[in-house]
């Protein structure tokens, strides 16, 4: 049985309180904000990490799933790695001239990725998607892009989803289509005739992958209506397979941007496409001053040299895998209605049997708080990403803690004392 133990986190809610006064939101990164996991519950400050494993600042340890939000793909502070920002720290972060780790990056990502001829370097998936867009659009001389998915905060891809300060106008050049389902983008390309310059989709994600054909089908008809396909691998990309979710299906877009694992935790991302297209970029402004700093694009270059050494992603899919069985094997002898699914380098957890929101996300709540006191972090309803560093080890134990929690979950329910035991994890925490 996984010991389950008092964990405080006195120090985090110390210091959070201090950040909501100076930080709005409390948060750089929203998917990190406290509230998206369980407040009081969960660890909310990191002070260290190494391997699979992270420390908080008020000195708990734990196996974490979290990982950045995915761009930790090798470990944290994977040597090759470290070495390789250390090497380059003596040198130099930017300069005023290019530096030579812009091209030997560049090569790099064009040896693995299928789509990749040609490349462009900036700092995150926004601003990836963001030029992606500029470019398709410069390309074609269209405006209209039809999407499915999250591409970033920029106004751009958030106008369809307005939700305050973006202009309305944009409404207009963006619009959202259904996954696997070819017959509604049909209807889109012959609403819009000659107007759609890019399709742009995650290939796959948590618990989306494409039908047989879909993808291909996808590419014949973009292509048919004059229309580029964008593929957004900012999650799949060096995590799939070394070549993305497009070697791993075996279909190639025109475009694809990249990002969060390419470089281990560096801050660096990445628009490929074909040659003819990306010259297109040649005349945009797109252009930012740390697209060369050299860091970062040391770490991609050692990330992805690990990745050629080393069976990386077959480790990635086995370690998903012994994952994803042990969760819904433990699941199971617990009496819980909760699935393991997804692709299992990047799976995710789901309650089949959550009455409404609010249970659901009291169930949540007790799950979180219940693996952070046994030491293990995951995300509400979000994505398991495995590492390099996860071990078997790492694996058992965190069934193991899972499977406590959820007999205890089984137990609160049926009690229905579901509300009272998920805001005593917060007064216990505390």
């Amino acid at each position: 049985m996984a010991q389950q133990t008092v964990v405080h986190f006195t120090e985090s809610l110390d210091l959070f309180a201090h950040a909501q006064e100076v930080i709005a939101g409390g948060s750089q990164t929203s998917s990190k904000r406290p509230s998206a996991y369980a407040l009081g519950a969960y660890p909310i400050y990191a002070a260290r990490a190494s391997g699979s494993h992270i420390w908080d600042i008020d000195g708990n340890e734990y196996i974490d799933f979290v990982n950045g939000l995915g761009p930790i793909v090798l470990g944290y502070c994977y040597p090759e790695v470290d070495a390789a920002i250390a090497e380059q720290l003596g040198k130099g972060i930017i300069y005023g001239l290019l530096s030579p780790l812009e091209v030997a990056a560049a090569d790099s990502i064009i040896d693995a990725v299928p789509a990749a001829e040609m490349v462009r370097f900036l700092k995150g998936g926004a601003e990836a998607n963001n030029a992606a867009a500029r470019i398709a659009r410069a390309y074609t001389k269209r405006e209209l892009i039809l999407n499915n998915g999250y591409r970033g905060w920029s106004d751009g891809w958030s106008a369809s989803r307005n939700d305050g300060g973006i202009p309305s106008a944009l409404e207009q050049s963006i619009r959202q289509f259904t996954f696997n389902d070819l017959n509604h983008l049909e209807d889109l390309f012959r609403t819009h005739d000659n107007q759609v310059a890019a399709v742009t989709l995650d290939a796959a994600s948590m618990g989306k992958e494409p039908e047989p054909g879909y993808l291909q089908g996808l590419n014949d008809l973009a292509h048919k209506h004059g229309a580029l396909v964008i593929y957004d691998e900012i999650v799949t990309g060096f995590r799939l397979a070394m070549g993305g979710a497009q070697e791993y299906f075996g279909v190639t877009p025109d475009m694809a941007t990249f990002a969060k694992a390419m470089a281990n935790g560096m801050p660096l991302a990445a628009v490929v496409g074909s040659k003819e297209v990306m010259q297109a970029a040649e005349d945009l402004v797109i252009s930012i001053t740390y697209g060369g700093e050299a860091l970062s694009l040391a770490a991609a270059v050692a990330t992805m040299g690990v990745m050629r050494k080393h069976n990386v992603h077959e480790h990635l899919h086995q370690t998903g895998e012994l994952l994803r069985d042990g969760i819904n094997a433990a699941a199971q002898r617990a009496g819980v209605a909760l699935e393991a699914y997804g692709l299992a380098p990047i799976g995710g957890e789901r309650f089949l049997d959550a009455g409404d929101a609010e249970e659901e996300s009291l169930m949540w709540r007790f799950l979180l708080a219940g693996l952070a006191q046994r030491g293990v972090l995951i995300r509400r309803g979000g994505v398991n990403f495995i590492t390099f560093s996860h071990t078997a080890e790492d694996v058992a134990q965190t069934c193991e803690a899972l499977e406590d929690t959820l007999h205890e979950l089984r137990r609160v329910r049926e009690s229905g004392q579901l509300a009272r035991a998920a805001s005593e994890t917060a007064a216990i925490a505390t």
